[in-house]
């Protein structure tokens, strides 16, 4: 169903990405390392789950957003918990992960001691590529959601430098191919640091994947046929007015689809009801954000108030501050946001890439 809000596992749930799926495909097949990119909420979780299912070969999923912490035991629980999900179907793996010391399995529970000192990512890695080797793929994949959150990782005891292990296993570990996601795409290039000489990955050839939001004709054709899913008789009007508020994300153009088939109305006020809902969305992930700096609240102001350029935003945030600021200042919380996914430059024009952040911003 297309307005399901939970990500798409199947290729007949997911509207349109036959082109994204089929790429992401072949360059799991073909490539040690793909990148897929794109903002918030236009499906990257979708496109990666119906291709690695399509592809009938083995595969760990881990969504670090789930991490508990940014520890090594917090690691080793999210793994341990993926291997646990594809061992029913992949029994011929308990052998070789029993052969880990600190690596525990009952029945189809696997269990690691991080307390074991030799127990290491690297040591698991190779395990799972001799594993892969005997498959009939030959390959196993490796996707992490939400990428950029490698960097977290970075320093401080019980860390791990994931650039480190990656280098290794694309180098080592012909077997296993890795997919990363990331919608703060700034914030995934700092982690990885491809272009950086003194980066481990510095190098190495990473197939870039990136989703586009559906343009007008798309978006229509995607809350109709939803619609006519659930047997609910739309206005072009009402398609229209839904599309202006979330513009081709399709996330948000589910979520209003499900929300507006939940309160059985097709009115413009059950938009501003479903609007609002969303708002406070926007507003619990925008809360982390500006926790981080007072002053990315007050540029995303200025730009959803139309002060978009470099100068119109430090002349709004001086204003409101009521002191000067320096242009360096200004210039690296812009790019801050730019890397949060947040901000995206077009010209010399600034603009936030989601209309209900955008609307969110303009309103605080």
């Amino acid at each position: 169903m297309l307005f399901d809000p939970r990500p798409k596992e199947r290729r007949e749930d997911l509207f349109d990405r036959e082109k994204e799926i089929e790429e992401l495909k072949e360059s799991i097949s073909k490539q040690p390392m793909t990148l897929l990119l794109g903002m918030r909420r236009v499906g990257k979780t979708s496109v990666l789950k119906v291709a690695l299912n399509e592809l009938d070969a083995p595969y760990l999923y881990l969504d670090l957003r789930s991490l508990e912490d940014y520890s090594r035991p917090s690691l080793y629980r999210l793994l341990s918990e993926a291997l646990s999900g594809i061992l029913p179907k992949w029994k011929r793996l308990e052998g070789f992960l029993k052969n880990i010391k600190g690596v525990s399995v009952y029945g189809f529970k696997v269990e690691f001691n991080w307390k074991e000192e030799s127990l290491s990512l690297s040591e698991i890695l190779g395990t799972l590529n001799r594993f892969a080797g005997e498959t009939e793929k030959g390959f196993l994949a490796v996707a992490f959601d939400e990428a950029q959150i490698f960097r977290n990782f970075s320093g401080g005891k019980g860390r791990l430098d994931f650039g480190r292990i990656l280098a290794y296993a694309y180098d080592n570990l012909q077997n296993l191919r890795f997919i990363l996601t990331g919608s703060e795409v700034g914030l995934l290039f700092d982690a990885l640091k491809l272009k950086d000489p003194s980066s481990p990955l510095y190098g190495r050839y990473v197939k870039i994947i990136r989703l586009e939001r559906f343009d007008k004709e798309k978006s229509f054709s995607f809350l109709r046929r939803g619609f006519e899913e659930l047997k609910m008789d739309m206005s072009e009007e009402i398609l229209h007015e839904i599309y202006k508020r979330v513009d081709g994300i399709a996330g948000w153009l589910t979520y209003f689809g499900c929300s507006v088939y939940e309160l059985r109305k097709v009115e413009r006020e059950v938009l501003d009801e479903v609007t609002e809902g969303a708002l406070k969305l926007v507003e619990d992930e925008l809360k982390r954000v500006f926790e981080k700096s007072r002053y990315y609240r007050l540029v995303l102001k200025a730009v959803s108030i139309g002060m978009d350029s470099w100068t119109g935003i430090k002349r709004a945030v001086e204003a409101w501050l009521g002191k000067p600021l320096h242009n360096t200042q200004i210039s690296r919380i812009i790019g801050n946001l730019i890397d949060l996914g947040l901000l995206e430059k077009t010209g010399d024009r600034y603009l936030i890439p989601d209309p209900l952040v955008s609307e969110y911003c303009r309103r605080i």
